[in-house]
């Protein structure tokens, strides 16, 4: 955390990669590599300008919608999805060959300002099409640092997640790596169900937890999540317990603990969302 950093708001949408042909062609995937085709006013607004590109590329970014839980239910309908308001926000770009060898040694102020320079000319003709904004800041000086700190607290009040703290030297990497830092006010973990206990007291009938296990950066971690159910998911998630254990679920917590026996736990963990479509799938 030192030098000069990109700064830019962490969104909670459905990660999209896009990508572009020069004669107008446009594919979407999720992060696993499932094809979205449920997005047709962003792929339609993509494809009239992709004549701008001189070879295949991809636009990485987020879609986001009224909500998560619904943009993930109209994503996986097989027709009639209703996702007139979804929003792709952009916030990479590279080529598609880049993508296929899993990196691009371009820096990212320079991808940046590619596409910038693809989208701001044609932004007002793309309603549903935008980019992240961003801003570099000098962690050396105090200046930067009083900034940083004005960031985080703007985009927190404002209902994002946090921040994403960026490398504006560093190249692409289809991984996870350092050149991008997630910096929110509490952990987000995503786990599999594996098992689903019932209620007590006013919950007999209807679920009591979701006991979740999975690895976060080489901690394995198990832990019961028994919050942030309404009363109408704990019922159906209940009647439909078969169907829940092996997904995946977002998780929020204050922080990772670590257990007597070596394994590791949340502190204070509360239900998100489910992350994917079927068994340990994760979009």
């Amino acid at each position: 955390m030192t030098g000069r950093k990109i700064i830019e708001v962490k969104l909670d949408g459905m990660r999209v990669i896009t990508v572009v042909y020069p004669d107008g062609k446009v594919d979407q995937y999720s992060r696993n590599g499932k094809e979205l085709v449920n997005f047709p006013n962003v792929v339609a607004q993509i494809a009239r300008h992709a004549r701008f590109f001189k070879e295949p590329m991809v636009l990485d970014g987020e879609v986001m919608s009224a909500s998560f839980q619904d943009l993930m239910k109209q994503a996986r309908r097989k027709e009639n999805a209703q996702t007139q308001d979804a929003v792709l926000n952009l916030f990479d770009i590279i080529t598609l060959a880049e993508f296929q060898a899993g990196v691009s040694n371009k820096p990212q102020s320079v991808r940046s300002t590619e596409l910038n320079g693809w989208y701001l000319p044609i932004s007002e003709h793309m309603p549903n099409v935008t980019v992240v904004g961003q801003e570099t800041v000098d962690l050396d000086t105090m200046a930067g640092q009083a900034r940083f700190k004005m960031i985080n607290t703007q985009a927190v009040a404002g209902g994002y997640e946090g921040i994403m703290i960026k490398d504006p030297d560093a190249g692409y990497e289809c991984k996870r790596g350092r050149a991008w830092m997630k910096l929110k006010p509490f952990i987000e973990v995503s786990l599999t169900v594996v098992a689903i206990e019932e209620g007590t007291g006013k919950n007999v009938g209807k679920l009591g937890a979701f006991v979740c296990g999975g690895d976060d950066d080489g901690r394995r971690i198990s832990v019961n999540v028994g919050s942030g159910f309404s009363d109408d998911q704990r019922g159906t998630y209940w009647t439909d317990r078969e169907e829940v254990v092996g997904k995946v679920v977002e998780v929020r917590a204050d922080a990772i603990t670590q257990n007597q026996d070596g394994t590791f736990s949340l502190r204070f963990p509360r239900f998100l969302h489910f992350r994917g479509f079927g068994n340990g799938e994760k979009i």
